[in-house]
């Protein structure tokens, strides 16, 4: 019942610059681009040579082609992102514009404007100058400005009643003071497009759930749109698997919608049964305590990609993320859905922010009207997204002001009418002067930017966190950044490595901070930068170059983040190779499950050993017989989480391998 086709509008793009701002009284709009040149989408202008530095306007023209088959049918433009204020026409009409925002969705009904069975043109004008009315403000932003259609562009064909956007919970219920989930429910509501959001035209809805390719759960009733809105009957699932960093079980829901007996619409999404929140100065998740590792990622970074990076681009940066042993980040602007995709399938907990930074120093109520169009636009479109554990209302914006205070508190119950079930936060990098005043209070995690002995001066580390835990006992603390920033403050890698390990260990000692966020992964491209011009502007602030290549540092928090380690080695005199390993029990202590450790000691052959389930602090041993005839002159080993990413990987001590190899010669 395939009722929705989305074509994907990536190649033969054309393009221009408009230096001189002709496009409009020459109406570019209408007649096409004089002097264009073919460009593919994903596309900014600002990696292009002798454009690094150009904020202004530019066009694109597109040749789309409309079937008349699709007569009868609802067609929509979907624009993932434009960085940052849009104009779009079709065939010299004006179909609409997205302003103030360059980091959101949005999608425009282009049907009355189509001619079918021929070749429609496309036109999109985009402006990234500096702009008092968008967020993030002129250019008090520390990352690229990149401009142009900076994510995909799709058509989407439906009926004429469909689906807007989905807004899914799936809700784990627990066994009394347990971990055991007894059922969990699938509800939610559609936001309608087309006829049925101005008639409350009778529909007819059929849901589907999957899991691991299996339906396991439908329905199938009539039901009255309300203004649009069709809330949607739960449907209850008996014992799901829960959504963890190390366990990503997945649920997909799919909804079809009919009208008089016909399919008009169709839309699947995946969903994943998990409960994120506080409880005291503590998080839980699943109901169990953690304390987490993580890094934060500026993307946009490469310099011959910038914004317009590809999904095979995001996810080799991923991989880096989760390889470091890190299962928590933040971002600073919106992301696109396909970034967050890989973060559901793979397991890395997502916190999305709207990008207020630093200015204004007092924001008012102009700037709130702004502030929650990104917040309607990033949470309706990223809402079903269990990877996302919370929303960000800002970084850095004065938070020891009063009326910073007043705006975030408003803004937070803004938030809360688009998403109940979330944490939302404000990430302060003003906490430690005067606690129990500042705006990150207001969210449900403080959230702390630490730079004491750079930007903070030096204070007493340890005295500052025992004020934020006197000033919130029970709020949990999330130290959102720390690191080093070059090259404002000297010392290299070898100092990024030596505040790593030195700040790590006193953050462990305090039970109430509940996650590290290092700062940052990559060195990024920002158009604040310090070191570089041009495309390679940039501040070296990272465990990696700007081209992904990492430094000494990005082993270093490697190691760090790890939950497991080999503790002791040791042989016995029948030839058995003995290992201890132990889960840590301060920042990271979660509880493992199906962990495997894999030994490459012989020659043609992989041993694997199942590790068993360990709660923080706990040890176990693990042996296996060693064939001696076979033994390899390098023996590896690897423990690799059940997602298939090492945790610790490396060569057996040298003081194993020697009595290994003592114990040969003897026989």
């Amino acid at each position: 019942m395939n009722t929705r086709l989305i074509v994907g509008l990536t190649e033969a793009w054309q393009f221009q610059t408009d230096v001189d701002r002709r496009g409009i009284s020459q109406q570019w709009y209408n007649t096409g681009l004089p002097e264009a040149r073919s460009v593919q989408i994903p596309h900014t202008w600002n990696v292009d040579q002798g454009f690094e530095d150009y904020r202004g306007l530019a066009w694109y023209s597109y040749e789309l082609e409309i079937s008349e088959a699709w007569q009868g049918k609802l067609l929509r433009m979907q624009f993932d992102a434009i960085y940052r204020d849009a104009d779009v026409w079709l065939n010299g009409q004006k179909v609409g514009a997205h302003y103030h925002s360059g980091y959101t969705a949005f999608v425009l009904d282009i049907t009355p404007y189509v001619r079918y069975g021929q070749a429609n043109r496309l036109v999109v004008s985009v402006n990234n100058e500096n702009s008092e009315l968008a967020l993030p403000i002129q250019n008090s932003f520390d990352w690229a400005d990149d401009g142009g259609i900076i994510r995909d562009v799709s058509l989407i064909v439906s009926g004429m009643t469909a689906i807007d956007y989905l807004k899914i919970d799936a809700i784990p219920f627990f066994a009394d003071h347990s971990t055991a989930v007894k059922s969990g429910t699938i509800q939610g509501e559609a936001r309608l497009w087309g006829e049925a959001t101005e008639n409350n035209l009778p529909i007819t809805v059929k849901l589907l759930i999957w899991h691991e390719s299996k339906l396991i759960a439908s329905d199938e009733y009539d039901i009255l749109a309300d203004k649009g809105m069709l809330q949607l009957k739960p449907l209850i699932i008996a014992q799901p698997e829960l959504w963890h960093f190390d366990h990503p079980h997945l649920y997909t829901v799919q909804i079809i919608l009919l009208s008089d007996g016909l399919a008009t619409d169709q839309l699947s999404l995946d969903v994943g049964f998990r409960e994120l929140k506080t409880v005291g100065n503590e998080l839980l998740l699943n109901r169990e305590p953690v304390r987490l590792m993580g890094v934060e990622w500026m993307p946009g970074s490469h310099p011959d990609k910038g914004m317009a990076e590809t999904e095979a681009d995001l996810i080799e940066v991923l991989k880096q993320i989760k390889h470091a042993n890190c299962v928590i980040t933040r971002f600073h602007w919106q992301q696109s859905s396909r970034l967050l995709d890989w973060c559901d399938r793979n397991g890395l907990l997502v916190q999305e922010e709207i990008p207020h930074w630093q200015q204004p120093s007092e924001p008012d109520d102009h700037l709130l009207v702004i502030a929650k169009q990104h917040a309607e636009e990033m949470i309706t479109r990223h809402y079903n997204h269990p990877c996302i554990y919370a929303w960000g209302m800002g970084n850095e914006v004065n938070g020891q002001d009063a009326q910073t205070i007043r705006y975030m508190e408003q803004l937070k119950q803004y938030v809360l009418t688009l998403d109940g079930n979330r944490l939302i936060n404000y990430v302060s990098n003003s906490v430690h002067f005067k606690p129990e005043s500042d705006a990150t209070g207001v969210g449900d995690l403080l959230m702390w930017n630490d730079y004491i002995g750079t930007w903070h001066g030096e204070l007493d580390m340890e005295e500052v966190i025992h004020s934020i835990d006197e000033a919130f006992p029970d709020k949990p603390l999330v130290v959102a950044e720390y690191g080093l920033c070059e090259p404002a403050y000297t010392g290299g890698d070898p100092r990024r490595i030596k505040i790593l390990q030195e700040k790590t260990k006193e953050y462990r000692k305090h039970k109430g901070i509940a996650a590290l966020i290092f700062f940052s992964l990559n060195d990024y491209r920002t158009q604040m930068g310090e070191e570089g011009s041009g495309r390679l502007r940039q501040r070296v602030h990272g465990t990696t170059d700007v081209y992904g290549k990492p430094k000494p540092s990005y082993q270093a928090l490697r190691e760090i983040g790890a939950p497991l380690s080999l503790q002791e080695w040791f042989m016995e005199d029948d030839l058995t190779l003995t290992m201890v390993l132990s889960n840590r029990n301060d920042i990271p202590s979660y509880s493992i499950s199906g962990y495997q450790l894999v030994l490459a000691m012989e020659k043609g052959t992989e041993t694997m050993l199942d590790i068993p389930p360990l709660a923080p602090g706990d040890s176990c041993q693990l042996s296996l017989p060693v064939h001696k005839a076979s033994l390899l002159d390098t023996c590896f080993y690897s423990i690799n989480r059940p997602t298939g990413f090492s945790a610790a990987n490396g060569l057996l001590p040298i003081s194993v391998r020697e009595q290994l190899e003592r114990e040969v010669r003897l026989d």
